[in-house]
């Protein structure tokens, strides 16, 4: 049927002949064949004997015309008779014919389920006919076979889990195909189909059956079996096993990449338990030598000042603050993070950690109006949390005016917004700064650890509160608002 083209009518379908006729000149149908034939050979003799007889008795013989009445009322009789007999037999002989027309109609459009397919058609006598309705029932009994092997494809199919193992999955198809198919045995091989020898059919013995199991035009392996001797294969039935071969072969091929996936999955879980357990080692261990290189160098600077040993104790503050990141990480990574819950006033502790950052070439206003409230959580890490944000806003901030604002929001929660005045934070950057190691897409892959966002936001969220960058609203710059529970001035 070309494309794009309706089916044609049922109707128009059972009314089309079953055979051409080239000359386009109208033909007699079988059963009007049938009744002309009958009648001919009816009347023809009679037709025949009552010529000879009135040629014999001659015109002049009183006897021709009651000779011709009676010929002529015989000729009537007899082919009133034919007709009646070439009329039932016409209908018997074509009976099976519609018989055999009505069954193909209702295989052809789905209306017999397998018990009916496998009834078939019987019809008397060893003629045609009889080897017609013969073949028809062999046809219908292979196309119940067929589509219960085709419906047992298709359960196999719905079967499959992903996380089923591939050769697990691979048995459970033979034995699927075994049962399927009606097989003696059944196996699929996984690797080379070369390394499988191919069996020759041999007559009276079982009959060997074989299938490549190919998946995104990779072989994958092949599937082998046997039928009983006296069981029929044909082409038919070899394109139902291969289609069977081709669906278990993408089944098994993403069961394959599953647990490939899987492997790497937890290869990575592990790698990742691994890297936070080497952090939290070394962490550990650098806080004693860190600490001995500040404070001899501090006692060193105060016995003879020198510029370079400020710059000892600058750089080992600052590394210790990574180091005191990296244990924070850690300690977030396993939970084990627990703040204590303290009230103080957040004013003074955004003062300390401006002043303790050192930045005195950068404009500084610190803006107060929480009107007494207090914030409730763990005084330590807010101020670890405000030297991440202060540092940030100092160095991407290309050292332009920095503001801190401070209010309470809803009477439940203290809003502590640090905003700087510099380029901002790019849209493709917004969803990835919290994230652990993440740096701006802008920025030098060496500058800072990547982790400061990522600890601030953690230790906000593990206090009751929240880190978030608050949205671009026109003005110059990046603001990230710290959210912590408020108490109310006067409460116990």
């Amino acid at each position: 049927m070309p494309r794009g083209s309706s089916p044609p009518d049922d109707e128009a379908q059972r009314a089309a002949p079953l055979v051409s006729n080239p000359s386009g000149s109208p033909r007699l149908s079988f059963r009007d064949r049938l009744v002309v034939a009958v009648i001919a050979a009816a009347t023809l003799p009679l037709s025949v004997f009552g010529s000879i007889a009135l040629q014999v008795t001659g015109s002049s013989d009183p006897i021709q015309p009651t000779l011709a009445r009676g010929l002529l009322l015989a000729l009537a009789l007899t082919a009133i008779g034919a007709l009646l007999l070439a009329t039932w037999m016409a209908s018997d002989l074509t009976a099976p014919i519609r018989d055999i027309t009505r069954a193909v109609e209702r295989v052809s459009s789905g209306e017999l389920n397998e018990d009916d397919l496998a009834d078939g058609l019987e019809l008397p006598g060893d003629d045609d006919l009889a080897r017609l309705g013969d073949r028809h029932a062999r046809l219908a009994r292979d196309l119940a076979r067929r589509n219960r092997e085709l419906r047992g494809i298709l359960d196999t199919l719905e079967s499959t889990t992903l996380g089923e193992p591939p050769e697990r999955l691979a048995e459970r198809a033979a034995a699927e195909a075994r049962a399927t198919f009606g097989m003696i045995d059944c196996a699929l091989i996984l690797g080379n189909p070369a390394d499988v020898p191919q069996e020759d059919a041999i007559p009276g013995e079982a009959v060997p059956v074989r299938a490549q199991l190919v998946a995104a035009g990779q072989v994958l392996g092949v599937a082998v079996g046997r039928l009983p001797a006296t069981r029929r294969w044909a082409r038919a039935d070899q394109d139902l096993f291969e289609l069977f071969a081709l669906e278990v072969s993408a089944a098994i091929r993403n069961a394959q990449l599953y647990a490939r996936v899987e492997a790497q999955n937890q290869r990575l879980v592990e790698l990742d338990k691994a890297k936070d357990d080497f952090l939290r080692g070394v962490s550990h261990n650098l806080q004693t030598p860190l600490a001995s290189i500040r404070g001899y160098a501090q006692q060193l600077a105060a016995d003879r000042p020198d510029r370079r040993l400020g710059i000892v104790t600058e750089q080992a503050d600052r590394l210790s603050r990574m180091v005191r990141q990296l244990l924070t990480v850690s300690r977030i990574e396993s939970g084990v993070l627990r703040p204590t819950q303290e009230v103080f006033s957040p004013a003074a502790l955004v003062r300390r950690a401006w002043e303790g950052l050192g930045a005195g070439d950068v404009s500084f206003a610190l803006e107060d109006r929480s009107g007494g409230w207090l914030a409730v959580g763990d005084p330590d890490q807010v101020d670890q949390v405000l030297w991440a944000l202060l540092d940030n806003a100092v160095r991407y901030g290309g050292r332009t005016p920095i503001t801190a604002v401070i209010e309470v929001r809803g009477g439940t929660h203290l809003m502590l917004t640090i905003r700087d005045a510099g380029s901002g934070v790019t849209e493709a950057d917004r969803e990835r700064l919290f994230a652990r190691f993440a740096r701006g897409t802008d920025r030098p892959g060496d500058e800072g650890s990547g982790l400061g966002l990522y600890v601030a936001r953690g230790l906000c969220r593990a206090m009751g509160g929240e880190l978030a960058l608050e949205p671009a609203d026109g003005q110059p710059g990046a603001a990230f608002t710290i959210s912590l529970p408020a108490e109310e001035p006067g409460e116990p």
